[in-house]
């Protein structure tokens, strides 16, 4: 054989081999890696990524059932057709601009909504070890169907819940993922504390499992508080997020006085660890108590959460730790 037939049957069984490589590679499709998230928090900002435990995606990825944990009469539940989505997902530490949009089924912006509780939209944020809690009202613009808010927000992942019901629809609940450049060292979730101590208040609560009532009592200076005021159309708002899979629940109080007690109608159908938060108005300020309770029986000894995160028992809500 001459030189040149040789260097042509090489070049051939080239061709041959790189073209059954090729035919196996789309066999077999691209490999996925762990990094696959669906979303890159560390494209840009590398320097400030929070490290979670493995523990957390693992909750994250099986923790939406948003509202399975309990109920107050209409399903909170996250409704798959709707989205909350955010303009940006990975935002700066300190008072970041929080901007987002709610989509329907067909991927277009919501531009109307109902009035609940003199607001279109409330907007809760959590940090991931439930240390930190927001309730505040972003403003709407109606031509893009665009929210904005600054919120005070320290470094590390949060929830976000935005709790609205589209015109003419039934309340729902869309949830989404934030994460917030700087450092962030989760607290314990703590042991539970039924008793809150916060701006000088202190707020106990009760709970009755048979008609399931959960029951504020609110005293000041050893004197019960008799004249709340109303704050978005009630005497009180409470929040209740399952520490386990951060299922999110909002009620509202049963009509009743203006204190000292505030009750609410609240079914938790799933045992576990729970973080409960109480916006209520006094003074013409609004103050949050914040509580840790178990409902049935929990697979930790009440040291600790599965999000890693809580609050000490007694330990009071900073001042300004919460935005209205």
């Amino acid at each position: 054989m001459t030189t040149s037939s040789k260097v042509l049957a090489y070049v051939a069984a080239l061709v041959v081999v790189l073209g059954v490589a090729i035919g196996i590679g789309r066999a077999v499709g691209p490999v996925e890696t762990d990094d696959d998230h669906g979303t890159d928090h560390g494209s840009t900002h590398d320097d400030d990524r929070v490290s979670l435990d493995p523990a957390d995606d693992a909750a994250d990825d099986e923790g939406h059932g948003h509202g399975e944990g309990a109920s107050d009469g209409h399903e909170h539940g996250d409704d798959a057709s709707y989205e909350l989505a955010l303009d940006q997902d990975v935002v700066e530490g300190g008072q970041p601009l929080v901007t987002f949009r709610i989509l329907d089924a067909a991927g277009a912006p919501v531009t109307s909504y109902d009035v609940q509780h003199e607001k279109e939209l409330h907007l809760i944020a959590v940090s991931r070890d439930l240390a930190q809690f927001r309730h505040v009202h972003p403003e709407l613009d109606p031509a893009s169907g665009t929210w904005t808010i600054p919120i005070d927000l320290s470094g590390g992942p949060w929830r976000l819940y935005a709790d609205f019901a589209p015109a003419g629809g039934e309340p729902t609940v869309a949830e989404a993922e934030l994460l917030v450049s700087g450092d962030f060292a989760p607290e314990p979730l703590g042991p539970d504390q039924l008793t809150s101590n916060v701006d000088g208040y202190e707020v106990h609560l009760e709970r009755d499992e048979e008609s399931s009532t959960v029951t504020l009592h609110v005293t000041r200076d050893g004197e019960d508080v008799t004249d709340l005021e109303p704050y978005l159309g009630a005497y009180g708002h409470l929040v209740a997020i399952r520490a386990e899979d951060l299922d999110y629940l909002h009620v509202h109080p049963e009509d009743g006085p203006a204190g000292p007690e505030v009750a609410f109608h609240a079914e938790f159908v799933d045992a576990g660890r729970y973080r409960l938060f109480l916006d209520f108005q006094h003074g013409g300020e609004v103050h949050t108590a914040d509580f840790t309770i178990t409902v049935g029986e929990s697979d930790d000894d009440g040291a600790d959460s599965g999000t890693d995160g809580g609050m000490d028992e007694g330990m009071e809500h900073e001042d300004g730790g919460h935005d209205h």
